[in-house]
C-alpha cells in the first residue's frame, strides 16, 4: 500500500526551484479552442461546443503559456531538471488549478505542444499549473514514470514553487492564490488525489484545496487491470508502457515474454515508448487482450511474473482514510459506464472507499453516454464551469 508522502522531506523554500524559462506564448480564447479541435479531431466536435465557444470567447481572457524548467526529483529520488506548463491569464488571478496530466503521446505533451486541454480554465482567470510527468518534456529521454503517483505529487509541489519564483521575477510580481482546485483525468486522476492529500498533510505549504475533480481514474491499479482482463478488451494499448515503467522505476526486472505475446511483444520497444497515440495503436494491434496478453493472464493460476507484477500494483494504490483530505472538501468524480480504457469499477470502488472514510460532499457522474475520450471532454467543460 502506498503511504502518501508523509515520510518525504520537502524543503519548501530552502532550495531555488526555477532554472529557466523556455518560452512565453500568448493565446486568445478562440485560439485555444481552435488548437483543441486541431489536436483532438474526431474527439472534440466544434458543433457540440458552439454556444460554449461563443460564451467563453466573449468573456474569456488572453493567456500566457509559459514553459518553466525546474529542479525536482525522479521516482528514484534523484534530482533532475524537469519541465512544466504554466497557463497564466492576464489580469487578476481568481485562483489556481493544479493539474496532474493525462497520459498522452510525447509529441503533444504540454510543454512540447505549448498548450494542453487541461489548461482551458485559465481563460477564466485561473493560473493552471501542469508539470510534465517524468519521461516527458525536458526529461523525455527517460522512461515515462507511469503509476508513480507519489512522484506526481512531488513534482506538483516543486513546480508550484518554481511558478511562484517566476512570478516573483516579473516586472510586476504576482502572487499565486492559496485557493486551489486540484484536477486529474485518466492516469492523472490518482496523481491529483495524491497531490491533494499531500497539501492537506503539509499545511506549512499554505495551499488550500477547495475542490478535487477526478475523472476516469486508475485509483487502484491492480483492480483496474483485473477488470480489463475480465472484460477481455481494451482500447488503449498502455500495458507495455506500464511494464516498462515498473521495470525502470521499481526495479522489478520483469520477463516481458511472461506478460505479453505475439506482435505486441515483438514491438515492445516501440509500444512502450509513449511516442505514438495509444488509441491508434490499439486499433492497429487489436483491442482483444487475448491476442497480445500472455495466456496465463486468463487462468486462475497465473505465472510467477504475472503474480509478482500484480502484487506490486497493489502497493501503488492511493490509500484514503478519514485524515487524508480536508473535511467538507468538494469532490467531483466522473467516469463513463462503458469505459474500455479504464474500467468503471475503478471509480465505483473508489467512491465506496470515500463513503466509508466519511467523505460525504462527493458528486459522482457515472455517465451512460460516451466513452473515455468523450468523458474527458465533458470533464474539461465541467472544470471550466467549476472555475466560474
Amino acid at each position: 500500500m502506498l503511504v502518501l508522502l508523509l515520510s518525504l522531506c520537502f524543503q519548501a523554500h530552502a532550495q531555488q526551484r526555477l532554472v529557466s524559462v523556455t518560452y512565453d506564448r500568448v493565446m486568445t480564447p478562440f485560439e485555444q479552442f481552435n488548437t483543441a479541435f486541431e489536436t483532438y479531431p474526431g474527439v472534440l466536435d466544434p458543433a457540440d461546443y458552439a454556444f460554449f465557444i461563443k460564451f467563453m470567447g466573449s468573456i474569456g481572457r488572453n493567456v500566457h503559456f509559459v514553459c518553466l524548467n525546474y529542479r525536482t526529483e525522479d521516482p528514484d529520488g534523484k534530482e533532475v531538471i524537469a519541465s512544466g506548463l504554466l497557463a497564466l491569464p492576464e489580469g487578476r488571478l481568481r485562483g489556481v488549478i493544479s493539474v496532474s496530466p493525462m497520459c498522452r503521446e510525447k509529441p503533444i505533451a504540454g510543454t512540447v505542444h505549448q498548450w494542453a486541454l487541461e489548461c482551458f480554465p485559465s481563460m477564466r482567470g485561473y493560473a493552471v499549473l501542469m508539470p510534465d510527468t517524468i519521461g516527458y518534456g525536458a526529461t523525455q529521454d527517460e522512461v515515462v514514470a507511469l503509476l508513480m503517483f507519489e512522484n506526481v505529487a512531488l513534482t506538483s509541489v516543486h513546480f508550484r514553487q518554481a511558478a511562484q519564483e517566476y512570478l516573483d521575477s516579473l516586472e510586476k510580481p504576482r502572487k499565486l492564490p492559496a485557493r486551489t482546485i486540484v484536477y486529474g483525468y485518466s492516469m492523472g486522476a490518482a496523481g491529483a488525489l495524491a497531490t491533494a492529500c499531500h497539501y492537506h498533510a503539509h499545511p506549512e505549504l499554505k495551499v488550500k484545496p477547495h475542490a478535487l475533480y477526478l475523472g476516469g481514474g486508475v485509483y487502484d491499479p491492480a483492480l483496474t487491470i483485473e477488470a480489463a482482463i475480465a472484460a477481455g478488451v481494451n482500447e488503449y494499448l498502455l500495458y507495455p508502457a506500464i511494464a516498462r515503467s515498473l521495470n525502470r522505476w521499481r526495479g522489478l526486472n520483469l520477463d516481458y515474454s511472461q506478460l505479453l505475446q505475439g506482435k505486441v511483444l515483438e514491438d515492445f520497444e516501440r509500444l512502450s515508448s509513449c511516442e505514438s497515440d495509444m488509441t491508434e495503436l490499439a486499433k492497429e494491434y487489436g483491442r482483444d487482450l487475448h491476442v497480445y496478453m500472455h495466456p496465463d493472464w486468463f487462468t486462475p493460476e497465473r505465472n510467477p511474473e504475472i503474480r509478482r507484477l500484480t502484487e506490486h500494483l497493489k502497493k501503488l494504490k492511493v490509500i484514503v482514510d478519514r485524515h487524508s483530505l480536508p473535511k467538507g472538501l468538494k469532490i467531483y468524480l466522473r467516469h463513463a459506464a462503458e469505459d474500455h480504457y479504464v474500467p468503471v469499477v475503478s471509480t465505483d470502488s473508489f467512491r465506496k472507499e470515500l463513503r466509508e472514510a466519511g467523505y460525504t460532499n462527493v458528486t459522482y457522474f457515472r455517465d451512460k453516454h460516451g466513452d473515455h475520450l468523450y468523458q474527458g471532454g465533458r470533464a474539461i467543460m465541467e472544470l471550466i464551469l467549476l472555475a466560474l
